[in-house]
This record gives structure tokens, sequence and C-alpha cells, in this order.
């Protein structure tokens, strides 16, 4: 991915959500700028796609399967950390806190 061709999505004081081409498939990214150096990957279609997968639903059950991913999140969370390495950490919200 190429930084030359990064489309700003939106630009808060929080956060910048930009996208980048992979393979010709737009990939939405979250830059957090509270020191942290987070950065988040969009769990949609596209990324479903640029990693093989037919969709979030196939990616769902061909990685932990869909039941694991509502034990631990309450669904597939919409955001997925990535770090320096490339390596995916899904995090969310403990769905036992849900109300």
């Amino acid at each position: 991915m190429s930084m030359r061709h990064k489309k700003f999505i939106e630009r808060n004081e929080r956060y910048d959500i930009v996208q980048w081409k992979f393979k010709g498939i737009p990939i939405t990214f979250r830059f957090w700028k509270n020191g942290s150096q987070i950065a988040e990957i969009k769990v949609d279609e596209n990324f479903a796609k640029a990693n093989g997968y037919e969709s979030v639903e196939d990616m769902a059950e061909k990685t932990i399967g869909q039941a694991k991913f509502n034990e631990m999140f309450g669904g597939v969370p919409e955001w997925i950390r990535t770090d320096a390495e490339g390596n995916f950490i899904f995090v969310g919200m403990n769905p036992m806190l849900f109300n």
C-alpha cells in the first residue's frame, strides 16, 4: 500500500480514518491520536475479500466461527487492531457487559 494514494475519510481530534487500496480493494484504517500508536482496520467486505474470503460471514466461519465471535465479542467486531508486524488483534466489549 502506497502512502501517496491514501484518501482521508474522516479527521477529528481523536483519530484519522484513511483508505488505501490493496490489490485494487479499498481498505479502511483508523489511526488514534492519543499517543498510543494504535492502528485499526475496519472489518468489512473489502477487508474480508482482501484476505481471501467471500464475505465477513465467510471469514468468521472459516476462522474461529460466528458462534465464538458472538460469545467473545457479541459478534464480529467492527474494527480489528494491527501491530507493527501486521498481526491482527481482535478487541471488543465482553458481551456479558451488554445491557
